[in-house]
């Protein structure tokens, strides 16, 4: 009885330590589990929100960079230009997404965002953050702006728009819908489940991780197991 209660105790200090460990981000369940199932290829996604990164200091294990870019239609990310540029000079390859509203058109928001986000073959393909409220707009209504937004980023950037979803928004708009653009799934407690599994290329595994040269928790992405960023990259073109 006594090597039982002893064993309970330490049981509990173990679970007490690693509770402390994953709330404050420096171990993370979902991203161990990434790691041990062979998701390999690790990124970041990155806003004003983690005050100036220092990308002299961030580990270049992370092969790929998503930057918050642009919201609606006037709206740009206070620290986009100086990651966007200092994240290349040092080495790493970014994309920028758009944080998607319903505010105004989508040929609005794909037009500022155009004007923020540079052009080039060696970026990742242009990305919509889907995260509205699934209650408050129908459908068809947002189907609508997405087709004008969308037919606007790929005419310019040549590359398939990749979408930003959580569990709620990809079966209440994207599912069954732009059947030939990727998925950027978010799900920080288990590996990605959704009806159509091949399309997810990028799985958001956690927000609260810690790096060096970030301030505060980031979060932390990976590709789909055994792609590379080329690859994605390379997919995603349209000839």
């Amino acid at each position: 009885m006594e090597k039982f209660v002893k064993f309970f105790i330490i049981m509990i200090i173990i679970a007490g330590i690693a509770g402390v460990l994953e709330f404050s981000g420096y171990l993370y369940h979902n991203d161990i589990l990434a790691q041990l199932a062979g998701y390999k290829t690790q990124g970041l996604d990155i806003s004003h929100h983690q005050e100036k990164v220092n990308w002299t200091l961030v580990d270049k294990k992370y092969k790929f960079i998503i930057l918050k870019a642009t919201e609606g239609q006037n709206f740009l990310d206070t620290d986009f230009l100086y990651n966007w540029n200092n994240a290349r000079l040092n080495g790493f390859v970014v994309g920028a997404y758009h944080f998607f509203t319903m505010t105004s058109s989508g040929e609005a928001q794909a037009d500022f965002y155009i004007s923020k986000v540079p052009d080039s073959d060696k970026t990742l393909p242009p990305m919509i953050d889907l995260e509205i409220s699934t209650k408050k707009y129908k459908k068809t209504e947002v189907i609508k702006h997405l087709k004008d937004m969308v037919d606007k980023l790929e005419k310019h950037y040549r590359k398939r728009v990749i979408f930003y979803v959580n569990y709620k928004t990809y079966n209440a708009y994207i599912k069954g819908e732009f059947p030939e653009n990727r998925i950027w799934i978010t799900d920080y407690k288990y590996f990605p489940k959704i009806e159509e599994d091949d399309r997810w290329a990028i799985w958001q595994v956690s927000k609260r991780g810690r790096i060096e040269g970030i301030p505060g928790f980031t979060d932390k992405n990976v590709l789909r197991k055994g792609m590379t960023v080329e690859e994605l990259i390379n997919q995603s073109k349209i000839n």
